[in-house]
């Protein structure tokens, strides 16, 4: 009989010691290490990277240090009288972009900083607002690249660590050699590999491992990733 494998909302470890350091991700976390000493005019920084790359996890340490409140995507509504995170943010409604402009010039009048997440480069974003557009190509950027092989590596063992999951060095040298570079090709694995083990009460073996690196090769294993996810190394 198999058992039925519930998302219990598993929350993964945030802290600066969790961070899994590599040089894809290394300039970044020197960029939280040295707040508040940004340069620049706007003391803001642009944390770049895709889905699940360390963005989330870089905001929360940063939160942690510098009490920052997050700012709704669209800049709306008043900015928050502290540090402020900005996740994501969209350009085109003429509204949001007045209140982030307002938003940043306040915080060059009051010693704050932001640090702004983004898929995308905020100087590259098309603002309608020209004084917004000109605001942010001042700010300080930094990208996060496509994993290596030893932070592929390093979470997977995060992953089964956190949730206390024993899985070997082989089955993890297998899954590194194949794994597709991304970020979201851990998470949907890795994700895979313990619902599976839960539902067919089967350790984390070369057999399961062989199992889902097959489905996840012919497209049978979903390609967006399911939760719980791994922590941005979010």
């Amino acid at each position: 009989m198999q058992q039925l494998p519930l998302d219990l909302g598993f929350m993964p470890a945030q802290d600066r010691g969790d961070f899994i350091i590599s040089d894809c991700n290394r300039l970044a976390a020197e960029w939280i290490d040295r707040w508040p000493d940004w340069p620049g005019q706007f003391p803001v920084l642009n944390i770049v990277g895709p889905a699940a790359s360390g963005k989330s996890h870089l905001a929360a340490v940063w939160q942690a240090t510098s009490n920052a409140e997050i700012l709704q995507p669209d800049g709306a509504g008043d900015a928050p009288a502290s540090n402020i995170i900005l996740d994501h943010p969209q350009s085109g409604d003429s509204a949001g972009e007045e209140g982030l402009f307002h938003c940043l010039n306040a915080l060059n009048a009051s010693s704050r900083s932001m640090l702004i997440l983004s898929r995308t480069p905020v100087a590259r974003m098309d603002w309608q607002l020209a004084d917004l557009a000109s605001r942010m190509r001042s700010v300080n950027l930094v990208q996060l690249d496509g994993p290596d092989d030893a932070l592929l590596r390093a979470l997977l063992e995060k992953y089964f660590a956190d949730r206390q999951l024993a899985v070997g060095p082989a089955v993890l040298d297998y899954i590194v050699a194949r794994i597709e570079r991304s970020f979201a090709a851990v998470q949907i694995i890795a994700a895979e590999m313990d619902r599976q083990s839960l539902a067919q009460q089967r350790s984390l073996t070369m057999p399961l491992a062989r199992e889902i690196m097959d489905r996840f090769a012919d497209g049978t294993l979903g390609r967006q990733p399911p939760l719980p996810q791994i922590t941005d190394p979010a």
